[in-house]
């Protein structure tokens, strides 16, 4: 018999209810505050991918293609990929 099976199942520390609230809500804040930095690093981007055009304008790939050729938004090439600036998707939401 193994009598590591026994020791798994003793409690390591004991909480009290209070207790483990109080760390519930405090992993639940730290959650919260990162999804909200996340989110303000998202607000602050300066481009966006073709994914993220698309979405925010909500048009296809083949939409961006063809406002690339036509110039209703000019692309940035930054080695294979290709990226738009904040302030023409911007200017594109609200023409």
């Amino acid at each position: 018999m193994n009598s590591n099976n026994n020791s798994d199942n003793r409690p390591l520390f004991q909480l009290t209810k209070e207790e483990l609230m109080q760390d519930f809500e405090q992993i639940v804040r730290k959650v919260v505050n990162q999804m909200q930095v996340e989110q303000v690093s998202k607000d602050e981007k300066e481009f966006y991918t073709r994914k993220e055009t698309s979405e925010h304008l909500n048009v296809s790939y083949s939409t961006l293609h063809n406002w690339n050729k036509s110039g209703v938004l000019t692309p940035i090439k930054m080695g294979a990929k290709v990226f738009y600036s904040k302030s023409d998707v911007s200017a594109r939401l609200n023409p």
